[in-house]
């Protein structure tokens, strides 16, 4: 019998560490310096590749903001929608929501502070799809709190669920060095308070 199966080439699984090489690089200086402020060469440099390597893998800095700011838009509407599947409906489901939430940003602080900070730079259509998301993402947190408190409208829902998610996101804003369980722990904490105050979650 013939094995059918097929795996990637070294050079397709080379081709594919200096992508996310390049991205994590990114990253790491947008987040430092601003999308403005960085070049592709120095992106290169970042990730040890000649700046002209780069356009191998993305055909511009525009290009590469848009695949980060996919990726972190991406994690947090699965982790919320993983919660919301596997989680009891109730007020537990809110904390596990906020936790999730917490740990996603932390683990992609640098993608979240380009994220706050530069989407404005995405191409117009780019610009519209992350807005669409954010939207989507905004919307499944005011269900979970509306069904808890279902004489809460959705002006105070949404008002509160963005409140929410922007301390969550503040994380990223400034230089913490607390340990990363210790933030999670407490970050979680005054969040879910804050969403239980706001929409009169007892």
């Amino acid at each position: 019998m013939t094995d059918t199966r097929t795996t990637a080439s070294p050079k397709s699984s080379r081709g594919a560490d200096r992508r996310e090489l390049i991205l994590r690089s990114a990253a790491d200086l947008m987040a430092e310096r601003g999308y403005s402020a960085v070049s592709m060469m120095q992106i290169g440099a970042a990730a040890g590749i000649v700046g002209s390597g780069v356009y191998r893998h993305f055909d511009s800095k525009a290009t590469i903001l848009g695949a980060l700011l996919e990726r972190v838009i991406d994690a947090m509407q699965s982790g919320t929608r993983d919660i919301i599947a596997g989680a009891e409906a109730g007020p537990a489901r809110l904390d596990a929501m906020i936790r999730r939430q917490t740990e996603i940003v932390i683990e992609n602080r640098s993608l979240v502070a380009v994220y706050l900070r530069d989407s404005g730079n995405l191409p117009a259509d780019e610009l519209r799809r992350l807005r669409r998301q954010q939207r989507e993402l905004i919307a499944e947190w005011m269900r979970v709190c509306g069904a808890i408190s279902p004489g809460s409208g959705d002006p105070e829902l949404r008002m509160v669920v963005q409140g929410v998610l922007a301390l969550i996101n503040s994380i990223c804003t400034y230089d913490n060095r607390l340990p990363a369980d210790r933030i999670i722990a407490s970050i979680t904490e005054m969040a879910s308070s804050a969403l239980r105050t706001g929409v009169a979650v007892p």
